[in-house]
């Protein structure tokens, strides 16, 4: 073991161990207790893959698997200060170990059906001590150093005046890790006997090899034969707290070193748990927070970025490349390029002092196309498109991207689909490649609006969102919903309807936003005559870059 281990006091928990690595730190509340929650998971992540995440007590997404933690222990003080930091980790990483060491998995394993009922929650007093100094002697190196700060706050000399179970666990933990404890009562010393020698034995099994599942019943089984002999030992003790430690339940435990609280933890008041929702959000796969405070409402159905694809084999055209290259060209807005200091041109009067020395006293002007669109191509991933369909999604994915390269444009291309229940939006362009999805599901045409508008830079470039889709909206929020974002957003949303079966069920649902085309096959030719169309009959929208609301397209069919 390491020597931070059994002392403490050459653990550098005073100076903050935390402070060194914590960089990503803030003054604002809500800022900097997300900033802390991501920390902790990530170091959750280092620990082992089967690991369920951290959140506060109240935060949205608890599952049966979940670290729960009192935010009291790190409120107060922002920055939250490293002793406090290394407070919390410690607690964490125990908690996580308990999952990698699979301690529920020990339990089941442990042979308790023929005891007294009176003597069950003794035995688990014992075996949660046991467990807990198991996993700690699992683990070595910084993470031991962390476990060592939180037990340097859980160190408290157990009471002698009423002889207890519970005192002898507190005890026997002490002594474990404290070797210079004192044993003041004598009724305590030939049980202690006996539990340091199953300390050995867990200090054995820690660093033996084998099986995971191999090392959970050699504890169990370990567990059960101390129980037996030290249960006699235990007669003239008082037992003061009788919960059980384990039994079948779903329901979370909250990460609190020694398994018990001493006041009922409080949980975040709701708008600071929004706020710390949105911001663990902006920088995680679940966007679901974002699309509820865009949405402006918490009916909403959980919301992913989707980081599994396979590769697009597109089919491009050429001729269809150049059209819309030159389309966006010639509708682009018109910048000034000014040269300097050359030998013939229009007087400069800013050079004029070179015209004696070296002549060059002239500049040009000309004027060229500023090619700055803002453009997202949101595509309808549900299992309806499979087949032709999503094929000629990927091609047209592959002609706007092509069309569009090369400049200081800004082109995104989504694909979304439903999936066990929450809706999964997928980036189909990572740098110059070209990406894919298997198309399945259900579809969230609402949501997954909402969720591209929100992907597109904030800046004062021209912002265009194509969606294409096959049919109605029938999961998460309505489409409504995403029209009215867009159009706070000054974004233009263009929806294209292919091949859709129940035209007026999309236009109840799409309104005037929405233009139907026949057939997949013209899906490439219709966004070209689309955005044709667009510039040529809305430039006061699409070409003015101070343009407000949205483009309405008349409810006509493009036909080849």
């Amino acid at each position: 073991m390491h020597d931070a281990y059994s002392n403490p006091a050459v653990s550098p928990v005073r100076g903050g161990l935390s402070a060194y690595w914590r960089r990503n730190t803030s003054t604002v509340e809500s800022v900097e207790l997300a900033n802390l929650l991501g920390a902790l998971r990530k170091i959750t992540g280092y620990l082992g893959d089967n690991i369920g995440t951290v959140a506060y007590i109240g935060l949205g997404g608890v599952k049966d698997s979940t670290i729960v933690i009192d935010p009291e222990t790190v409120m107060g003080q922002y920055p939250v200060p490293a002793q406090k930091v290394d407070n919390v980790a410690g607690i964490v990483i125990h908690e996580a170990l308990h999952q990698v060491a699979w301690t529920e998995h020990m339990w089941r394993c442990l042979k308790q059906d023929d005891l007294r009922q009176a003597d069950l929650p003794r035995l688990h007093r014992l075996v949660e001590t046991a467990e807990d100094i198991y996993i700690e002697n699992t683990i070595t190196g910084i993470w031991g150093l962390y476990l060592a700060a939180a037990r340097e706050k859980s160190f408290a000399a157990p009471s002698t005046r009423s002889p207890s179970v519970d005192a002898l666990m507190k005890l026997w933990w002490t002594v474990t890790w404290n070797k210079d404890s004192k044993i003041e009562s004598d009724i305590y010393k030939k049980p202690l006997v006996l539990l340091k020698e199953l300390t050995e034995h867990l200090k054995d099994i820690a660093g033996d090899g084998g099986g995971i599942i191999e090392r959970c019943e050699r504890r169990a089984r370990l567990y059960r034969a101390t129980w037996d002999r030290v249960a006699p030992l235990l007669e003239g003790l008082i037992l003061i707290n009788k919960r059980m430690t384990w039994f079948p339940t779903t329901e979370t435990r909250l990460a609190v070193f020694g398994k018990t609280l001493s006041k009922a933890a409080t949980p975040l008041e709701p708008e600071l748990k929004r706020a710390i929702e949105i911001q663990l959000a902006a920088s995680s796969t679940d966007i679901t927070a974002l699309i509820a405070e865009a949405a402006g409402t918490q009916e909403v159905v959980p919301t992913s970025r989707w980081d599994f694809h396979i590769p697009a084999h597109p089919v491009i055209d050429r001729g269809l490349v150049g059209r819309l290259k030159m389309l966006f060209l010639g509708y682009s807005e018109r910048e000034k390029i000014i040269s300097r200091g050359l030998t013939s041109g229009r007087v400069d009067t800013r050079r004029l002092h070179r015209a004696a020395i070296t002549g060059r006293c002239f500049k040009a002007t000309e004027s060229r196309p500023a090619m700055d669109w803002n453009v997202t191509l949101l595509a309808d991933a549900s299992g309806s498109m499979t087949g032709i369909k999503w094929r000629m999604v990927e091609n047209t994915v592959a002609a706007i991207h092509s069309s569009l390269v090369g400049y200081r444009n800004h082109f995104l291309a989504y694909g979304y689909f439903e999936m066990d229940g929450v809706l999964m939006v997928s980036n189909l362009i990572k740098g110059d490649k070209l990406l894919s999805l298997p198309p399945y599901g259900q579809t969230a045409s609402g949501q997954a609006i909402i969720a591209a508008a929100l992907s597109m830079p904030r800046d004062k470039r021209r912002k265009l969102l194509i969606h294409v889709t096959d049919g109605e909206s029938n999961f998460g929020l309505p489409v409504q919903a995403g029209i009215d974002f867009c159009r706070r957003e000054n974004i233009t949303l263009i929806t294209l309807g292919c091949g859709c079966k129940d035209k007026s069920v999309m236009r109840d649902q799409y309104g005037n936003t929405i233009q139907f085309i026949q057939s997949f096959h013209q899906l490439p030719y219709a966004v070209e005559r689309l955005l044709r169309w667009s510039f040529m009959k809305a430039p006061g929208q699409i070409g003015n870059k101070r343009a407000r609301g949205n483009f309405i397209l008349k409810d006509e069919s493009c036909d080849e």
